[in-house]
């Protein structure tokens, strides 16, 4: 059943999605938010409601080391609301630079505490690795990440490099060296087409250029216990799992001095069965990266406390959906095409498997009554085995089994 059931994940964003008034509608609403921002503002000795809340307050907002602490808080704001309004757990998370650091406290791996201080240290890091050194970071849109590779390497010099700084989907991605170089690397990267912007109050980030950072990150993070995690998350660093709570202080220093490898991420959960994605955090940037990158993930996002029962629509099939389901399962079961034409295998493993099910269906209906769980996976197997017996070539069954949940998670 697990290979039949679709997986979600969970991202979360990175430093340049803060916006003043961000999940100001979850504040509104919801206590456990305004707990969430009152506990963090004690640890950080900052008024973290004003500086979200306050236009005139923009500026300071998105300062280097307060937009690192605003951000990681308004997204672990929104999914507690999120674990209390929808109650499962995803099967993956990952965050973009900064969102990994939401990711992981979100699947326990940090504690909310130590999330907030350990961001804390690193905007301070970044803050004096930005005055200290001579880099930037630039955005690169409309062309191929090997050529835009091939073109930091010819244009740079042993002393000079320019790397590419975040894989984001297979024609953007960010490359950052120091200013001198990068000029001369734009300048090439627009005569073969592409689009590059210079990114405002941005360093060197996730290049070499930040390994002495990075070393202080690590002494930082070596401070800190760390916890198993609830369920996986992604490491930026190399776009596989994190194998437990020791690859953390690697992972998180190694990120930044090294690539973001978003694109290689979500090729990983795509192959991990993951057919639902949720941004959780302010603005869509992540929803739209990974519609960049692959069809076969449905991407939503949740950043409004107003979007939660649309939502609910578009990822979950509750119990007053699952007599619809059951209904899809006898329709996917007998119209598919039958190439066994052994009758007795037919009716054993066709026919009455059908039946059994089809009067589920009709007594059901008839009382009025939902189906449990257990008896919606007694239909789902019934299609897998009738597809079987049916002969069904491979990529059909697949096709068709998908059809039953529609990208939808199970919640009965």
């Amino acid at each position: 059943m697990d290979n039949v059931l679709p997986k979600i994940a969970l991202v979360f964003p990175g430093v340049g999605s803060q916006h003043t008034m961000m999940v100001k509608s979850f504040y509104d609403n919801s206590e456990a938010v305004r707990n969430t921002f009152e506990e963090a503002s004690e640890i950080l000795k900052i008024n973290l409601k004003e500086i979200c809340f306050s236009t005139d307050l923009k500026d300071e907002l998105n300062k280097i080391e307060i937009s690192q602490e605003a951000l990681l808080v308004a997204s672990l704001a929104i999914y507690r609301t999120f674990e209390t309004e929808f109650g499962f757990l995803p099967h993956y998370c990952l965050g973009h630079s900064l969102g990994e650091y939401s990711a992981l406290c979100a699947s326990g791996i940090i504690n909310f505490s130590d999330a907030v201080e350990i961001v804390k240290q690193r905007g301070r890091i970044i803050k004096e690795a930005i005055s200290s050194c001579d880099g930037t970071m630039m955005w690169v849109i409309n062309l191929d990440s090997n050529i835009v590779e091939e073109t930091c390497i010819e244009n740079s010099g042993d002393s000079d490099r320019v790397y590419i700084s975040a894989y984001d989907t297979p024609t953007q991605c960010s490359i950052s060296g120091n200013n001198r170089s990068m000029l001369k690397v734009a300048q090439e990267l627009e005569k073969k087409g592409a689009i590059v912007f210079p990114l405002k109050m941005s360093g060197p980030f996730h290049s070499p250029l930040m390994h002495r950072a990075a070393e202080e990150m690590k002494s930082v993070l070596r401070q800190f216990k760390f916890n198993a995690p609830r369920f996986p998350v992604i490491s930026n660093y190399n776009a596989l799992p994190y194998t437990d709570e020791n690859s953390v202080v690697e992972n998180l220093s190694r990120q930044l001095e090294s690539p973001i490898r978003w694109t290689q991420s979500i090729s990983y959960l795509v192959d991990a069965g993951v057919r639902i994605a949720i941004e959780i955090g302010p603005k869509d940037v992540l929803k739209f990266l990974i519609k960049k990158n692959t069809s076969l993930i449905e991407a939503f996002s949740f950043n409004e406390f107003t979007q939660i029962g649309q939502l609910r629509d578009s990822v979950v099939i509750g119990k007053e959906q699952a007599l619809e389901l059951l209904a899809r399962c006898l329709k996917i079961a007998i119209s598919t095409k039958n190439c066994n034409h052994d009758i007795n295998t037919y009716q054993k493993d066709v026919v009455i498997p059908y039946k059994e099910i089809e009067a589920l269906y009709l007594e059901l209906r008839e009382k009025n009554l939902y189906p449990d769980k257990e008896q919606v996976f007694r239909a789902v197997e019934m299609v897998a085995s009738v597809l079987e017996a049916k002969r069904a070539p491979i990529d059909l069954r697949r096709k068709k089994l998908d059809q039953i949940f529609q990208n939808k998670i199970l919640k009965i």
